[in-house]
């Protein structure tokens, strides 16, 4: 559809832009939407102008951009038809079988390096355009990718003039309209339920996994509420609501949790241990310190959960209040245990829970997943001693204090916890003490046990 901004010879270009608006369109024009003719001749324009070398102007410089893209797509668009046209070859010979793959998809991903999406495409189209269709791609007489946008309109049932009309719009519509022809059968309802999954893939890096699949979409409607309805009921009253992709992972999180727990739901106090001696808050996930060296970096290094996937500080306080760490050296198939470091004893955990019966932070009421907390972390030098624990619910504990970096003002009375927050997030500074209250405070006879306000 670029065809002349390609291979043909200059005097070839300059006659095929040259046709007047209103003029019947060149052969090699037809393929083009009258939007791509104007701008063509405004590249040409401007290749002429540059060429004369008496024009620097910053529009000239931007059609010159401009038609460069043009120029490169439409390279691109003619090496996609020499490639449908030895896919095709390949498909007649059952190539792909003879090789040892088991579908030609498989076969073009691991020749080409390209993404499956994209081989998918390629063989999809071979299976379906005849040679002379291929022969047009490959001259640049249309476009790869629109014939590959029509085939699937059409294959969606979209009539003659409907297919026509789509040349004038952008692939996006074209798509939009190609889901609305598209029939959902029984079958296919039926197909889409059998193929649907959840897949977690680790990152390079090992810090994140990102999470994908596919649902159904009555399965996916009946997610999203019900992840939407359960995040809006973990935040509790007064703190700042988190954005809904947020929520949505939290909430994902708290109900993988429940069901781990046997199945308390928000709002709901913890019931008895499962069996005498074990805590029902004993933890799942247990961190590894794959070097002594973990350590000694204030374990920003060489540290992992269980499953492989690498976590920092944070998640390190995170699970020595609610898990243990164990400094593990491997060396080939050499395994050198260094010990464990045991978090807080179920029995003093389910003490400080009944000792402060609900979340201590001032102002919150929430009971969901009460956990207990170390005021004084144990990075920092805290102890698991009880006077150093309290008790938080699962969002001051899990999002405000270890996911956020706020603090507990260990000076704040055992019953009201005030959050201190992190500087790195807002700045906070603590105010300076008021010399009026300090003058007194020096004149007392005995110390109070207390920062000055």
């Amino acid at each position: 559809m670029y065809e002349h901004l390609l291979d043909y010879p200059k005097a070839d270009t300059i006659k095929a832009a040259s046709a007047v608006r209103g003029q019947a369109p060149t052969p090699r024009e037809v393929f083009m939407t009258a939007y791509q003719r104007d701008r063509q001749r405004a590249y040409d324009r401007a290749s002429h102008m540059t060429r004369a070398g008496a024009y620097r102007h910053p529009e000239v410089e931007d059609a010159k951009t401009e038609a460069a893209l043009v120029r490169a797509e439409a390279q691109v668009s003619r090496a996609r038809g020499d490639q449908l046209r030895w896919i095709k070859a390949l498909l007649l010979n059952n190539s792909a079988l003879s090789l040892g793959y088991r579908h030609a998809v498989d076969y073009v991903v691991s020749r080409t390096d390209v993404h499956r999406s994209t081989a998918r495409d390629l063989v999809y189209l071979s299976e379906r355009v005849n040679d002379g269709t291929i022969e047009q791609i490959r001259e640049g007489a249309v476009s790869y990718v629109r014939v590959l946008e029509k085939t699937r309109l059409g294959e969606a049932g979209a009539s003659p003039e409907v297919i026509e009309h789509s040349r004038n719009m952008d692939l996006d519509q074209v798509k939009r309209v190609a889901q609305a022809h598209r029939k959902i059968t029984r079958d296919s309802e039926r197909h889409t339920f059998e193929s649907q999954y959840v897949a977690f893939q680790p990152s390079l890096d090992g810090t994140h996994v990102r999470v994908a699949g596919r649902l159904g979409a009555a399965e996916a409607e009946i997610c999203r509420q019900g992840l939407d309805r359960r995040g809006e009921q973990l935040a509790p009253a007064g703190e700042p609501r988190p954005d809904p992709g947020l929520r949505r992972a939290l909430a994902l999180t708290t109900l993988c949790q429940d069901q781990l727990d046997n199945g308390a739901a928000p709002g709901a106090r913890s019931p008895a241990p499962a069996s005498p001696g074990r805590s029902r808050r004993e933890p799942l996930l247990m961190v590894l310190a794959r070097n002594p060296a973990a350590e000694g970096s204030g374990f920003e290094q060489g540290v992992a959960v269980l499953a492989g996937q690498r976590v920092g500080p944070d998640t390190v306080d995170l699970i020595r209040c609610a898990g243990r760490t164990e400094i593990i050296t491997t060396a080939g198939q050499n395994i050198i245990h260094h010990g464990s470091s045991a978090s807080i004893r179920p029995a003093t955990r389910r003490a400080v829970l009944a000792r402060d019966d609900g979340c201590t932070v001032d102002g919150c009421n929430s009971t969901y997943r009460l956990e207990a907390h170390h005021v004084i972390p144990v990075s920092g030098g805290g102890t698991h001693a009880p006077e150093n624990l309290a008790t938080l619910c699962w969002w001051h504990h899990h999002v405000a204090v270890h996911r956020r970096g706020m603090r507990i003002d260990p000076q704040s009375p055992p019953q009201r916890r005030r959050l201190l927050p992190t500087s790195r997030s807002c700045g906070y500074q603590p105010p300076a003490p008021d010399p009026h209250t300090l003058a007194i405070l020096d004149a007392l006879p005995t110390n109070i046990g207390r920062a000055p306000p």
